[in-house]
């Protein structure tokens, strides 16, 4: 059975193993309602601000709020689709892992501070670091963490443009983007304090949002 190309419908392809998942909601719909739930708990005055605001029509709606990130759950789909098609062992091992482990949506970077965080850092602080040429890399502090925590998830910044959303774009995918991406040695910004910090690009750039998330959640 070939894989389906629609993004909102179901589509299964057999191989020695399995590779199956549904997709019986509009991705951009989905999308719209998840940033809406996140927005609930939210500061009220930068609600307020975001509906003052124009954002980008996704599948001719108006979304009230920054939505790209999580619109771009469909570039997961898309990647998977793209590796069922070349029908190889290798190729649908990597469609299971995007399918498992994303590429394109929440990304984050696991990162190693090396003399451990010097006080306690809020989810949500924002964090500073630099990408491999130098240039400033804007993120946030993923969860709470307690002073002296030396491995924290920092999650990149994105934009209200779908195109340029993010440019740190790894996780499981066989083609990444690693141009908005912290430098692998290097130091963060949080506040007034300036830490140093160690990771892996290929491997601790991962996603906190997945197609099994959704299938699971």
């Amino acid at each position: 059975v070939q894989p389906s190309h629609t993004r909102s419908s179901q589509f299964f392809y057999h191989s020695p193993f399995t590779v199956t998942y549904k997709m019986n909601l509009s991705i951009a719909l989905l999308a719209m309602s998840l940033a809406a739930a996140e927005a609930v708990g939210s500061d009220s005055r930068l609600a307020n601000l975001r509906r003052k605001l124009s954002f980008q029509k996704v599948a001719g709606y108006n979304p009230g709020s920054q939505v790209t990130d999580h619109c771009a759950i469909d570039l997961d789909q898309a990647a998977i689709e793209s590796q069922l098609l070349l029908k190889t062992p290798e190729s649908f091992e990597n469609a299971r892992a995007i399918y498992n482990k994303g590429g394109n949506s929440k990304s984050y970077a696991l990162i190693t501070i090396t003399n451990g965080l010097t006080s306690a850092v809020n989810k949500g602080d924002p964090i500073l670091g630099k990408n491999a040429e130098g240039l400033e890399i804007r993120g946030k502090a993923y969860q709470d963490y307690v002073q002296g925590a030396t491995q924290i998830k920092v999650q990149y910044s994105t934009t209200d443009i779908q195109e340029t959303y993010v440019e740190c774009q790894v996780g499981a995918l066989v083609e990444t983007n690693m141009v908005g991406c912290f430098v692998d040695n290097g130091a963060i910004t949080i506040g007034d304090d300036t830490m140093s910090y160690a990771y892996t690009p290929a491997e601790d750039n991962r996603n906190g949002r997945t197609i099994a998330g959704f299938s699971t959640g």
